[in-house]
């Protein structure tokens, strides 16, 4: 990857599946999470990317992703971090006693 348009790309390419599997509900691991943001960060580093442009389009993400509500967790939190905002899994109490 040498260009910003390549950048762009695969930045886009990753934010799709992290939001698309939060809406589906799948697992993503801490690890995942980490690399995302770490390859953010170096985008904005090389100036292929601005924070505000990242910013934004986490907001657009989260809202066509997920909901209007994230969206606005996204647009007031002041730091550039990633959100795991997955649907709670139901629970169920055991049938075992003590």
């Amino acid at each position: 990857m040498t260009t910003r348009t390549d950048y762009l790309e695969e930045l886009s390419c990753k934010l799709t599946q992290f939001f698309s599997d939060q809406r589906d509900g799948l697992d993503i691991p801490p690890a995942q999470l980490y690399r995302l943001e770490g390859f953010i960060e170096a985008g904005i580093l090389v100036r292929f990317i601005t924070e505000s442009e990242v910013k934004q389009d986490l907001i657009d993400r989260a809202k066509q992703y997920l909901s209007h509500d994230v969206a606005e967790f996204y647009r007031q939190d002041y730091r550039l971090i990633l959100h795991l905002r997955m649907p709670i899994a139901p629970v169920y109490p055991s049938n075992k006693s003590s």
